[in-house]
């Protein structure tokens, strides 16, 4: 399957203020700040909240170091929560940059970061004025990837942005490992002394004067580069435009897998503006990027939820006053459940106003649904509206009565059409088996499945899961539930394993053959309220004496949620009527499932582990 061969390792989400404790030119191209302080080890945020003490165990940690905008008085970052960062919101301020880790030793509590030195730059700028005493707020790392396994030689190359990494990487390589390493840097009295490991070449390429970003050296100098035999890793980071044909190359001339390829863009070449205030760093209001530019302009939900509230009638419901949901709900004829999440979400993207009576109105950008034009082009009823949206009419229709109508559109239901669908089930198997990684370990670790010598594990990504699992616990038997379609795509996407059965079934019928725990993966919110307690009874129905079903997903914070978490919500409603709940509402289904809590926990990046047992 397409996982990386670099084995990854996946931390809570923290920030801390450090201070500057040295700083030094490496060459004079590059110079090299170190930072520390208490704050590196565990301690308690001035919010209460717990900060894990700082990691970086790979080679590329990558972390965000916070940047005094020129227009404010104090950098802008953000706080601490349980587990994971509390962005500001819609704080024009918000300067930060990303760097790796260029070395870490936790015995004198020192990192270095190491920063390019060129013209209009935040960052650089801000290396080249820094002096000891200073304080910088980070963010991260919340990763680390360490060398690549199962690889008989390691491609590397980058531009000088990716040096720090490179040059860490060369000091810790592990012995006996093979490996070929390009190196750009604008001339050559930027070359730095770094180690050449046994069984490893390192180029070094200069621009000679030419603007980085421009040339073709990395490229150039990989292809020409004599090709080892056996099975390859290539890890090359740079300006993300000469990365392209790079990534191609390996893949399509070089035939490398997914999992054999890892090329970051770590800048883009783009005009810089400098600021008016200060003619050292860039303006931010100016920096918009391509890229940037193309997901501002790529964002669908706002667009469909807008026009959805055109079609309602929504403008026309408030009748110039404040209004309730259950008013609002009647005057456009839609399901009040509905309405309310998209009420929500409308505000969130600031277009309507909630009121402390529990009424909402428009605000002053949402009273553009009153433009009787706007609504007509906006409408998903008129040509215009249908012809651009008419692959989301679920969600339309799934706000006005409860539920999407997919088959309508797709002549089947929206999970319907994707069991049908070989390469669909498969792609999604894949896909869900990616972005696992980042959880299946902290989930595996948990104490909470302590004791358990046979458990049943369904919902996203389950197959990942249980791989996970059987890892950690060595006395563990698994067996995974999902739908014969799903098995088999799994099958080809996941290794035999000993410890590991597929068992073709449904969550929603009792198992004939008893488990000691369930781990019911991101399922809940797929479900509606009905729907979710009925599975939840199913499920303690197949529990040994004493077993315990584990529930593992996204819970929403009513103090932290924002515009994504409730376009997450609303895309559940439309797709299946179910739900991104609350604390408070999880704890409600297990009520009345007849099942308890009897202990929670807290996986990074802001997932919930959920342990139930029967209630008494």
């Amino acid at each position: 399957m397409a996982r990386s061969l670099r084995p990854i390792d996946v931390f809570p989400l923290t920030t801390r203020t450090l201070s500057v404790l040295r700083v030094v030119d490496v060459t004079p191209g590059m110079r090299r700040v170190t930072l520390g302080g208490p704050a590196l080890a565990a301690h308690t945020a001035e919010n209460g909240y717990h900060v894990a003490a700082f990691r970086s165990d790979g080679v590329d940690d990558e972390f965000k170091i916070l940047l005094k905008h020129p227009d404010a008085e104090v950098a802008v970052g953000p706080t601490q929560a349980d587990g994971l960062l509390v962005w500001p919101r819609h704080d024009e301020h918000l300067v930060m940059r990303t760097y790796s880790v260029r070395r870490w030793n936790p015995e004198t509590g020192e990192i270095d970061i190491d920063f390019v030195l060129h013209g209009v730059g935040a960052a650089s700028t801000w290396a080249r004025r820094t002096q000891p005493g200073d304080l910088m707020q980070i963010a991260g790392p919340k990763a680390s990837s360490g060398h690549p396994v199962s690889a008989d030689w390691t491609l590397i190359a980058g531009d000088e942005t990716a040096l720090p990494a490179i040059g860490r990487w060369l000091e810790e390589w592990p012995e006996g490992a093979r490996g070929q390493v390009f190196i750009e840097v604008a001339e050559q009295s930027h070359r730095q002394q770094l180690p050449t490991p046994p069984g490893v070449e390192v180029t070094w390429l200069s621009r000679d004067g030419a603007e980085p970003g421009t040339t073709t050296l990395l490229y150039d100098a990989i292809t020409g580069a004599e090709w080892w035999p056996g099975t390859a890793f290539a890890w090359v980071a740079g300006e993300t435009h000469t990365l392209t044909p790079i990534r191609r190359w390996l893949r399509n001339e070089r035939g490398l897998g997914k999992e054999q390829v890892e090329v970051t863009g770590y800048w883009r070449r783009h005009e810089v503006v400098a600021s008016a205030n200060d003619s050292a760093v860039p303006d931010e209001a100016a920096r918009e990027s391509a890229q940037e530019k193309f997901l501002h302009l790529s964002e669908i939900m706002p667009a469909v939820t807008i026009r959805i509230a055109a079609t309602i009638g929504l403008a026309g419901a408030f009748n110039s006053a404040p209004r309730t949901v259950a008013e609002l709900a009647a005057a456009t004829e839609t399901d009040p459940v509905g309405l309310g999440k998209m009420l929500r979400y409308l505000e969130s993207i600031e277009l309507t106003e909630l009121h402390d009576d529990g009424r909402y109105s428009l605000t002053q950008a949402g009273k553009e649904l009153e433009n009787e034009f706007i609504g007509e082009i906006l409408s998903l009823d008129g040509p215009e509206g249908h012809r651009e949206l008419h692959g989301l009419l679920a969600l339309s229709a799934a706000i006005r009565t409860g539920k999407g109508d997919h088959a309508a559109w797709f002549g089947a239901g929206f999970e319907e059409s994707v069991q049908s669908d070989p390469t669909a089930i498969l792609k999604r198997v894949e896909h869900e088996a990616e972005g696992a990684v980042y959880v299946t370990g902290s989930v595996a670790a948990s104490p909470l499945f302590e004791g358990l010598t046979s458990l049943r594990v369904a919902g996203r990504a389950a197959g990942a899961f249980a791989e996970r699992m059987v890892a950690v616990h060595p006395e563990l038997r698994v067996s995974v539930l999902a739908a014969p379609s799903e098995l088999a795509a799994m099958s080809t996407v996941h290794p035999d394993h000993e410890r590991i059965v597929f068992e073709p079934g449904s969550m929603l019928e009792a198992r004939p053959e008893p488990t000691d725990g369930y781990l019911i993966c991101a399922r809940v919110e797929t479900l509606s309220d009905a729907d979710a307690v009925f599975m939840l009874r199913q499920a303690a129905a197949s529990l040994t004496e004493g077993g315990r079903i584990i529930i593992f997903g996204s819970v929403l914070d009513p103090d932290q949620a924002h515009d994504h978490d409730f376009e997450e919500d609303l895309l559940l409603f439309s797709l299946s009527g179910g739900s991104a709940r609350f604390h408070e509402e999880y704890l409600r289904l297990f009520s009345k499932a007849g099942l308890e809590l009897s202990a929670q926990d807290t996986v990074g990046w802001g997932r919930t582990i959920y342990a139930l047992t029967a209630r008494a």
